[in-house]
């Protein structure tokens, strides 16, 4: 063989080496520690971050970009990328763009290529539209609009919008079709008389500025996520305030920091998805429920005010392990109420919450309609006959509600609380709860004051007892006031001892209530804000066979702990460890139930013959939330009582727990968002917190996973596809070398 050959079946050989190492570079990159460099802001990227760098940076450079200036009736445009037609200014091109001046009935049109990412510098802007959208995304990969340091820019839309709009789909004063970030240091207000005030069919970052927005429907409306961070926002909406509305993959919502600030007729906070709350300072005063999420809502961290509201928080499942949580609410304050029906299930607000009543009487249902009269063999006279496609319509319907119905039942639900500061104060239900639970109640951590009045039917603790589910804590401080009709008690599958105790009088708001020790160390105090008859205490100094006493304001009575969980007082009407207990009431409402001088109470005691008739003869009445349905908001604010809950310190004394520190912008240091699940965000599900998976549904997941291929993006194919091809051209000069 020549020397010629022998030179070429080397360079053959390394081009055949070198092409394997680099396919296995790029296939086991990461794992051998090489960082690949990705497109953080691509569609196809599918990572778990929550900001770019990109989101994040509102400080690029200016130099060379193209210069729009709004003329009123027009624009002057210096540079490249964008056109003016009329009052329109049209951007075509990827590039970055600052933006000043006026337009008195104009928009802002961004039309690029599908991979374009596009930069607009908002400084000092003004921009009336009547009928579309001020700002608006047609097409591009990813539009960042960028509020200029000390700059004022204001955004009105009209109140209709144009027939070429709305078969867009275009309903916001900033609307885009693809990903929109808003960042910066200057300020943004936006006025929509139409619908939505900022609104994107993708995900929607928030990294900056001060944002003010009123808006006819939502404030601010995403599609498959909402992301915020170090934001002023203050918003005013005749729906919902903040908003994702895919329902297909669940759109979620993710808050790190900043101070926001809602109002609306609506919700307060709404997703379709998980919504997770990692710091920040949230304000909420919300016609229906403060936060609800059809999914998971996962707190960590954060100052969160929900003033005003129907029920507090709602979703599947509530997980809190921080921040400080003070809720007013006209019903529940957590409700997790995973399985249920329209009646009881989520969308209960105002007015639909409860056993509804009809009209009957006055010859109209509660709706309006005519009633049916049905005779007294069940037939109804003046009914119109069904059609055959009617009845098959109907079946087919009443199928689907109870296929749906079924699926929702199997989903788990529960609160659990590891920590955090959680207040909840209603002064006004009269069939509320606290924490209200389909399934369980887990409490391991935390400090937990809650506030019902002491008549009708509120529960502090409702869980579905009734259906297997449990109440436990085994950990944390809880003081739990309601009335003791309905009282529930912690399940004796517990760790941590608690004491329900049930009164037959009513305290007066303002009682201050305590526990001390045998010594006479104060273990927990609170002066709760609304009248009481039942209070479910608990803190990791009580234990079992100890003495305690129990004081309500100027009364007080000794008793001995014997069992984990149990009922103490006059009346021990309420349902301990989840047993169906008697609704007793013992001895009616006829004074305090205390005494100095009488021994300690046991769980053991129980009221006499003469007691429990008379207690079932003074049953209280079905309260108005059972009789004629939930009113709307009533206005009581939020504003309480001005009490403040006291903090519990570990020795037992007591003492304020601080709140989480607060930075003068209303901030709190940022945690490290919480890993994903199944390609969305949301706080983790913990240990013990986490569903068991039965055997049929671990070979469902193993089948699933035999037949699922892993997604790779189109750049990695191309890097493969570029290996192989080396691969194959080196093999191919080798063999026709050889040959010659």
């Amino acid at each position: 063989m020549s020397t010629h050959n022998r030179r070429l079946d080397k360079i053959c050989v390394v081009i055949v080496a070198v092409s394997l190492l680099l396919t296995v570079l790029f296939m086991n990159g990461e794992s051998l520690g090489i960082t690949m460099i990705v497109d953080e802001d691509a569609e196809s990227y599918s990572g778990t971050t929550y900001f770019t760098t990109n989101d994040q940076n509102s400080d690029w450079d200016t130099e060379g970009a193209t210069v729009i200036t709004l003329t009123g009736d027009g624009a002057e445009i210096s540079g490249n990328g964008a056109y003016v037609n009329g009052q329109e200014v049209v951007i075509t091109e990827a590039g970055r763009y600052v933006v000043s001046g006026s337009l008195s009935n104009g928009k802002i049109t961004v039309d690029a290529h599908n991979s374009s990412k596009v930069w607009i510098l908002l400084d000092g802007v003004d921009i009336n539209c009547s009928d579309d959208a001020c700002i608006r995304v047609d097409q591009a990969e990813k539009v960042f609009l960028t509020l200029a340091e000390n700059s004022v820019n204001t955004l009105t839309s009209g109140s209709t919008y144009s027939d070429t709009a709305l078969q867009d789909g275009t309903d916001g004063a900033i609307f885009a079709h693809d990903d929109l970030t808003i960042n910066g240091s200057g300020s943004l207000s936006v006025t929509a008389e139409y619908r939505h005030g900022i609104a994107a069919n993708d995900d929607l970052v928030i990294t900056g500025g001060t944002i003010t927005i009123k808006a006819a429907a939502d404030a601010i409306h995403a599609n498959d996520s909402v992301c915020i961070k170090e934001a002023q926002i203050t918003v005013d909406a005749g729906d919902d305030g903040i908003v994702t509305a895919n329902e297909e993959e669940n759109g979620y919502m993710y808050i790190e920091s900043g101070t926001i600030d809602i109002t609306s007729v609506g919700d307060g906070i709404h997703t379709t998805g998980d919504i997770t709350i990692a710091g920040g300072s949230i304000t909420i005063a919300a016609g229906d429920d403060g936060i609800h999420s059809d999914q998971f809502v996962y707190i960590e961290d954060g100052e969160i005010l929900i003033n005003e509201c129907y029920e507090g928080i709602e979703a599947l499942i509530i997980d809190v392990s921080g921040g400080n949580i003070t809720i007013y609410s006209e019903d529940d304050g957590f409700n997790a109420n995973g399985g249920s029906s329209d009646m009881f299930g989520f969308g209960g607000g105002p007015g639909q919450g409860g056993m509804q009543g009809s009209s009957k009487e006055e010859g109209l249902w509660q709706d309006g309609s005519d009633p049916v009269d049905m005779s007294s063999d069940g037939d109804s006279s003046g009914q119109m006959e069904q059609t055959a496609e009617e009845i098959q319509s109907s079946e087919t319907a009443a199928e689907e509600t109870q296929s749906s119905e079924t699926a929702a039942e199997e989903e788990e639900t529960y609160i659990s609380i590891s920590g955090g500061t959680i207040t909840i104060i209603n002064d006004s239900g009269r069939d509320a709860d606290g924490l209200d639970s389909n399934e369980d109640i887990r409490i391991s951590g935390g400090t937990i004051y809650i506030s019902l009045l002491g008549t009708g039917s509120n529960c502090a603790v409702d869980y579905g007892s009734e259906s297997g589910g449990v109440a436990e804590i085994t950990g944390g401080t809880i003081i739990a006031c309601g009335a003791s009709s309905m009282a529930e008690g912690f399940s004796s599958t517990s760790t941590q001892a608690s004491i329900l105790y049930n009164t037959s009088t009513v305290a007066d708001e303002g009682t201050t209530l305590a526990l001390k020790d045998g010594e006479g160390n104060v273990l927990l105090s609170w002066e709760v804000p609304c009248s009481f008859s039942s209070a479910l205490i608990s803190c990791p100094e009580m234990q079992v066979g100890n003495s305690y006493q129990v004081v309500i304001g100027d009364s007080s009575e000794e008793l001995t702990i014997e069992e984990i969980s149990a009922s103490y007082g006059d009346d021990q009407g309420g349902m301990t460890g989840g047993s169906m207990g008697g609704m007793q009431h013992g001895g009616g409402f006829e004074g305090w139930p205390f005494n100095d001088t009488t021994e300690g109470k046991t769980s053991e005691d129980s009221a006499s013959e003469d007691s429990t008739e008379n207690a079932q003869s003074n049953m209280p009445e079905m309260p108005e939330g059972m009789q004629e349905g939930h009113g709307g908001p009533g206005g009581h604010g939020g504003r309480g009582n001005g009490q403040t809950p006291p903090d519990m310190s570990q020795d037992g004394a007591t003492g304020m727990q601080t709140p989480p520190d607060m930075s003068q912008d209303g901030t709190t240091e940022s945690q490290t968002p919480p890993e994903m699940h199944d390609g969305q965000t949301g706080g983790p599900m913990m240990g013990e917190q986490g569903q068991q998976e039965t055997s049929q549904e671990a070979e469902d997941q193993a089948e699933e996973q035999t037949v699922t291929a892993q997604t790779v993006d189109a750049g990695s194919w191309k890097i493969y596809g570029g290996c192989a091809a080396l691969l194959i051209a080196a093999i191919a000069v080798s063999k026709f070398y050889k040959r010659h």
